[in-house]
């Protein structure tokens, strides 16, 4: 689907199904870090695309686990030394392509584009990993003068699907102490429910072309 195709109905019907395979916010599994789903996905040696790269830290993290990864970086932030500055130019098919807390920054329609263009470069059996800002955790999202789109787990997922993808996983991301992690999961559970506010700060998406 291309963005001057995007249908607002499309996104609505494919959020519905989301939510029906899926369920609600509190249905998604909870991972500690978004890095313990890559590495559950991943293997050493494979070639790895990260979209949004920032300062590219997460080569050094990669390179830690997976000492023969192949690590390229696409940015349109030419402040910084990238592989790629636009999708154009990115001539090579990846094992991986990582978007982490990118695509709160654009537009839905932006986003299909964005994400087809990440299906593009994916070989067949590729795997998709992106987070966003988990809406139901407010501060996450409106801390950054710079997010656009709000992105509700059914939502993220729905956009996948409407980019070609075939959604795997929908996760909750959530790192604290031992003691947190008791307080917020069964103590204050039924209050973080019943006001509709999650203790999660992302979510994350697994996706295969």
């Amino acid at each position: 689907m291309s963005d001057s195709a995007f249908s607002w109905r499309q996104l609505y019907d494919q959020r519905r199904a989301i939510q029906q395979r899926f369920g609600k916010i509190w249905d998604l599994p909870i991972a500690k870090r978004y890095s313990s789903v890559l590495f559950d996905c991943g293997r050493d040696g494979m070639q790895v695309l990260e979209v949004g790269a920032g300062t590219r830290g997460l080569e050094q993290r990669l390179r830690k686990v997976w000492p023969g990864v192949v690590y390229q970086s696409l940015d349109i932030d030419r402040s910084a030394a990238h592989d790629f500055y636009r999708w154009e130019d990115v001539d090579v098919q990846y094992d991986l392509v990582c978007m982490f807390d990118v695509i709160e920054h654009v537009r839905p329609d932006v986003a299909v584009r964005l994400l087809s263009n990440c299906r593009g470069v994916l070989k067949p059996g590729g795997v998709l990993l992106a987070t966003t800002p988990n809406i139901y955790h407010p501060p996450t999202f409106l801390r950054d003068a710079t997010h656009i789109t709000p992105w509700c787990y059914d939502e993220l997922g729905a956009i996948a699907s409407l980019s070609g993808f075939q959604v795997q996983r929908l996760l909750r991301l959530y790192s604290d102490s031992l003691l947190g992690r008791l307080i917020h999961r069964v103590v204050l559970y039924p209050v973080h429910r019943g006001l509709g506010i999650d203790f999660a700060t992302h979510v994350m998406l697994v996706a295969t072309p």
